[in-house]
Parts: C-alpha cells; structure tokens; sequence
C-alpha cells in the first residue's frame, strides 16, 4: 500500500459487504487505506440481497418491506462500526444480482476502488461455481481490491 499514501486517487471508495466476517475485514482495510491516504476520500458500503425467485409471496407479506429490513440489519453493525472511526461514509443496500449490482454502482459512480472481501475458495470450485469477487474483478472499470 505504500505506493498510494499521500495520494488522492482514491477519493470514491466502494466496500461491498455481505454480513461475513470477511467483509468486515474488507471495510477495516478501507477504513485503514483512507486514514493512510491524508485526503477526503469518502466510503461508499454496499449491501446487495440477491435476488430469490418466488412464484407468488405468502400472503400479507411485504417483500420490499421484508427486504428492507434485512438490508438495515445486516449494514447496522458496519454503520455502527464506521462511526467510532471518524471516517466519511454513506451506506446503503439494494436488491439484484450482487456482482452487477457492485459493478454498475462502482462503474456507474466512477468510484476509483472497490474493496470487498473474498471467501477464500480454491480456484478449482471458482472455476466451477463463479464468485462474485471474480466477477466484480473481470467486469469493474476500476481496480478491484480483495481481502481475506
């Protein structure tokens, strides 16, 4: 990392995060990264609940309610994590498929990293099963940056 202190190419941080404890370790390396970086950089958490197909939801149930409140839970922790940090944030959760959900806000928003973590799989099941990691690796515009 020390070929980026000092500089403020990294103004538009992207932290995806998923509730594992991988993605908390991702966030405290951005939280690390930004203090080390001495310029307003500001951090963008993103949350993605993938998409379920279901036929027809039970009734009296609110999906997008339902959806809603799962996405505060799970970016609760981190908001409350990020305010002891004295680092500039948002947060915020969606609903899609994650990979094109981080890609499209990271490409979209013209973010200049995105930090997220990363399971930890061999290569042989990513070959087989994807990841969305790799999948935000081969189609963000911007560096990609993952932590295990």
């Amino acid at each position: 990392m020390s070929e980026v202190q000092g500089s403020s190419a990294y103004e538009r941080i992207l932290v995806a995060v998923d509730g594992s404890e991988h993605a908390q370790r991702a966030l405290e390396h951005a939280v690390q990264l930004v203090k080390s970086l001495k310029a307003d950089s500001r951090l963008t958490v993103l949350h993605v609940n993938p998409v379920m197909m279901v036929a027809e939801p039970p009734l009296g149930v609110d999906v997008d309610e339902r959806l809603d409140e799962e996405g505060h839970a799970v970016t609760e922790p981190y908001r409350t994590y990020l305010n002891t940090t004295g680092v500039q944030y948002e947060v915020r959760y969606h609903t899609g498929d994650p990979a094109t959900v981080i890609c499209d806000a990271a490409n979209d928003e013209k973010m200049d990293l995105v930090i997220m973590g990363t399971s930890g799989k061999s290569a042989v099941s990513e070959l087989f099963l994807g990841s969305v990691s790799h999948k935000v690796i081969q189609h963000a515009e911007c560096p990609v940056m993952t932590v295990k």
